[in-house]
């Protein structure tokens, strides 16, 4: 994580990891109660700008998850997500992204999986448009 201040890190060993807004929920399955570190990125690691909800990091920081929670704008929501990483991102590694809505709109499928393939090529990270609730396997 590039220059995130303290007040924005709660560090966590917690076996559910929750996020949620907006309805819509992802939980982080932590089993072995690994600490990470559960990061407020909108309103204050980044405060102008596009930028996603949230970023959950390995202690080590060497992995890294951003989540942006939505209602049903998955376009605004990848942009978010592309954003942040920009911002944020470190570790290419291990990089995941997720979005989460309560509806996903039929006609923008297309759009959902040519965003995946840039994903992958430019952001080296996996993305996820997913339904709420969507539970995530650490």
């Amino acid at each position: 994580m590039k220059n995130v201040p303290d007040i924005c890190i709660k560090v966590t060993a917690e076996s559910f990891i929750r996020f949620a807004e907006k309805r819509s929920v992802i939980r982080f399955h932590n089993k072995n109660q690994l600490p990470y570190k559960r990061v407020q990125v909108d309103g204050c690691a980044l405060t102008q700008g596009q930028r996603c909800d949230h970023l959950l990091c390995s202690a080590d920081e060497q992995e890294e998850r951003f989540v942006e929670l939505k209602g049903s704008d998955v376009p605004h929501a990848i942009e978010q997500l592309k954003a942040t990483i920009i911002q944020l991102g470190e570790h290419a590694d291990n990089r995941h992204s997720y979005v989460v809505c309560t509806k996903v709109a039929p006609q923008i499928t297309t759009r959902i999986q040519r965003a995946k393939v840039e994903f992958q090529k430019v952001f080296r990270s996996e993305l996820q448009v997913k339904v709420t609730p969507l539970d995530v396997m650490l």
